[in-house]
């Protein structure tokens, strides 16, 4: 006979092995681009792409100037800008990937509510650039967002691919607590 408590531990370890299932599938941004941090206080960001670790960079327009440290206290990334009227935090994607949907997860600190633009950035053999999928996503002033973008396979002449999440105005010092990507 099948008991509440042992339908309710069945639900529980099924739940359990989706999570660690998807886990596999997340890329914490912020957590790569912090690994730059190692050893060091600050990360001076140049003008131009950056790239941060293997699966992260950061775009700043030019002469413009921009850092970020660690957070105090809340364990976060914080960004100091000079007034940018626009950044950029690039997540790579495998270039091998079927389609799939990207779901972007954030909690981040703003002074204000910030917009930023999500799309789908194809590198081609020729050395075009094709953007696509645009949507907007609302960030908060203290609260943790989620945006999904449906993604087709790669064309056979893409030689890379990156989400980019592109904020319009970003505020001259916020935090990033956590940004992580995940494909299913």
């Amino acid at each position: 006979m099948t008991t509440i408590y042992n339908s309710a531990v069945r639900s529980f370890e099924a739940a359990a092995d989706v999570l660690m299932s998807l886990q596999n599938l997340r890329t914490n941004l912020a957590a790569e681009a912090g690994r730059a941090l190692d050893g060091r206080p600050k990360v001076l960001l140049d003008e131009g792409y950056n790239s941060l670790a293997r699966d992260v960079g950061v775009c700043i327009p030019q002469d413009t100037r921009a850092e970020f440290a660690r957070a105090e206290g809340d364990g976060g990334l914080e960004f100091r800008t000079s007034g940018l009227e626009w950044m950029t935090i690039e997540g790579q994607l495998p270039r091998d990937m079927a389609a799939a949907t990207c779901y972007l997860d954030a909690s981040v600190a703003f002074p204000m509510p910030a917009v930023a633009d999500v799309f789908l950035r194809e590198f081609k053999r020729d050395g075009s650039v094709v953007d696509s999928l645009h949507q907007e996503w609302t960030l908060g002033m203290d609260s943790a967002s989620v945006c999904s973008l449906a993604l087709d396979g790669p064309a056979d002449d893409v030689t890379a691919r990156r989400i980019i999440i592109h904020l319009r105005q970003p505020p001259h010092r916020f935090v990033i607590r956590t940004l992580a990507l995940t494909v299913i």
